[in-house]
């Protein structure tokens, strides 16, 4: 019997009166019909296997990923509350699921959740963004290695695309294969688009770890999926939609394309387009705008009066920011320098930014640097106690576009900073760095519960003692 006719034996029995077939059966039933629909739609039969269509977009998603690096090298608190703090403790950035239970929000200050944390033996750690950053990596060097076309979307997420026909087995043989090269908890969604992917990576944290949604699959769940939690809308955009009664992905779906272009402009009609399940975002593909931006701010321990101080501090920043525009081959056209006192006090409104153009585009960590103290000398007032600093690069644009000017002001230092990624990669992030971003712990951030860098460096390997 195909889809459509167990979908109609489904339907005819749930019309039944409840004596004539329990529940339990009637749910088995219709699980079964569903599941046929979605393999006609979304697979078909090679070689006597099932097999997706090829060709779909997956996200692979790393589980309470700061937790799980924290665990990693510590099983001891595996299945237990577990929870990450912001930069100088701030905040809960990152919860395991036992943390979750307890009713603990995601962005609670530490302050306010502190004896609740303490009542059910919360164990906290400090934000570790070298150890992080480092099993980023490994992860998506593992999953790089099962497909050959990736985009690493953030440090826990990166889509893929499905190029060859695959089973639902081969994708949970490869979630647990990078499971067991990293040790990190994954999730796969796979569906049409990514922004539907994305929708099945949250569906597959609550299931065993990967969820298909083709088209079929799809239309069945829109009704329960709410317009807050789809890529792309925001907390405005949410808002908007619920006024005009629109707060499902099913109610969105009801009205046409246009309206979506007339009330949320182009990108509206994209996600539309996605939900619909047309690709619009595909693979690699990277759409380069004016307002782009890579930004690197960080708050004091304690307060900064001493312009030196907030050089080096800003100095880390340039670095940061210089360093991932040449990892993606990108430079960038304008600088934003911010320096910024407490939002409480007296000197709450003396927070100053100033923003110019460059010369010439570029992610030379020296050039970079050379300008953000020009721009400084125009903000900085000796008086402010300083609480936050940080810089925004953007008008970003690929290297490749740069037609440079007739007479340049800087040497190509390409070759240069080849040289110094490549050993700041190897052997620590900060082995070749500018003198003036001093260590002397004026400006770091607090980090009273920060776990070793077992990674990257040689001194805090973990050590195994025989018994």
């Amino acid at each position: 019997m195909n889809a459509q006719g167990l979908a109609n034996v489904s339907h005819t029995f749930s019309r039944l009166a409840p004596s004539v077939l329990d529940a339990a059966y009637l749910g088995s039933l219709d699980r079964l019909w569903r599941g046929i629909a979605i393999t006609q739609t979304a697979a078909h039969v090679v070689g006597g296997g099932l097999c997706i269509i090829e060709h779909m977009i997956g996200l692979m998603d790393c589980n309470n990923f700061f937790v799980s690096c924290e665990r990693l090298f510590r099983p001891d608190l595996i299945k237990k509350p577990v929870a990450v703090l912001s930069s100088n403790d701030g905040c809960i950035v990152s919860r395991s699921q036992e943390v979750k239970d307890l009713g603990i929000p995601m962005g609670a200050p530490h302050f306010q959740v502190a004896d609740m944390c303490k009542k059910h033996n919360v164990t906290l750690f400090s934000s570790n963004f070298t150890l992080y950053r480092d099993i980023s990596r490994r992860v998506m060097h593992a999953l790089s290695e099962e497909f050959s076309k990736i985009e690493v979307y953030s440090v826990d997420e990166a889509f893929f695309e499905v190029e060859r026909a695959m089973s639902y087995d081969d994708i949970a043989t490869i979630r647990a294969r990078i499971i067991q090269k990293t040790g990190i908890p994954v999730s796969f969604g796979i569906a049409p688009t990514k922004t539907i992917a994305k929708a099945a990576s949250v569906a597959a944290k609550k299931g065993s770890g990967v969820m298909f949604y083709d088209m079929a699959t799809w239309d069945a769940v829109v009704g329960t999926i709410s317009c807050g939690s789809i890529w792309g809308i925001g907390r405005e955009t949410s808002q908007k939609l619920t006024r005009a009664g629109i707060r499902t992905v099913k109610d969105l779906l009801t009205q046409d394309r246009q309206y979506y272009r007339n009330a949320f402009g182009v990108v509206g009609e994209r996600i539309y387009a996605e939900l619909q399940g047309t690709p619009v975002y595909r693979i690699g593909e990277t759409i380069f705008a004016e307002h782009q931006s890579i930004t690197s701010t960080r708050s004091f321990a304690k307060p900064v009066y001493d312009r030196a101080v907030l050089e080096s501090a800003l100095g880390y920043h340039i670095t940061q920011v210089a360093l991932k525009l040449r990892a993606r081959g990108h430079v960038a056209s304008k600088i934003t320098v911010m320096a910024a006192p407490s939002r409480h006090g007296e000197y709450a409104l003396r927070s100053r930014a100033v923003t110019c153009s460059l010369e010439v585009p570029t992610n030379d960590t020296l050039a970079l640097i050379k300008q953000m103290k020009r721009e400084l000398q125009q903000i900085f007032d000796p008086a402010v106690p300083y609480k936050k600093a940080g810089v925004i690069v953007s008008g970003i644009m690929p290297e490749s576009q740069v037609s440079g000017t007739l007479f340049p002001s800087t040497q190509d230092t390409k070759n240069v900073y080849d040289i110094v990624d490549r050993i700041n990669e190897r052997f620590g992030r900060e082995t070749l760095t500018s003198g003036m971003i001093h260590s002397t712990g004026l400006w770091q951030e607090k980090k009273r519960l920060k776990s070793c860098e077992y990674t990257t460096r040689w001194g805090e390997i973990p050590r195994i003692k025989a018994l």
